[in-house]
């Protein structure tokens, strides 16, 4: 997959998630379906940094340590947004990832290898990594959004 087909592969789930943000109850942003799970401002504002500034930081080393990131994961610790925040958040991920790519050859993106706390792996290999994380996240808020009672459906998760 060139870099440019893994960014428009990234948009195409990137606009559902949108969309799905765009449903969250503004009063519920505290809501949360048992005491240790994120509340929907955490999973909106974790959902919200997208692929493109993790693939930043990784290049630019600066990803967490592992123990970090056990840290900044502990409920207490997750910060929280409202929609206008994780939209915003998340079209500047979109700008980061563009920027991230473009700043690669194809060459780079398919073969170099890079190193993260947790592997190291080919940049291509890893940017999927992060897309496979992202969309964990977005089947995350879908979840919420239906114990909600929302009308959200398979068409809202993927797009259709």
């Amino acid at each position: 997959m060139t870099k440019n087909e893994f960014y428009e592969f990234v948009m195409e789930n990137y606009r559902p998630a949108e969309r799905l943000i765009g449903m969250v109850p503004t009063d519920k942003l505290d809501w949360r379906p048992g005491p240790n799970f994120m509340s929907v401002g955490q999973a909106i504002y974790h959902l919200s940094g997208g692929v493109g500034t993790g693939l930043e930081w990784l290049l630019a080393s600066k990803l967490p340590t592992m123990d970090e990131v056990a840290e900044r994961m502990k409920l207490e610790n997750l910060p929280s947004c409202n929609l206008q925040e994780a939209l915003e958040k998340l079209e500047h991920d979109k700008k980061v990832l563009r920027q991230v790519l473009d700043g690669l050859s194809e060459e780079d993106f398919t073969n170099k290898t890079v190193s993260a706390p947790w592997a190291s792996t080919k940049m291509e290999r890893m940017a999927f990594g992060f897309l496979g994380h992202f969309n964990n996240h977005k089947m995350q808020l879908f979840t919420y959004l239906k114990l909600l009672g929302l009308p959200v459906d398979t068409q809202t998760l993927y797009g259709m």
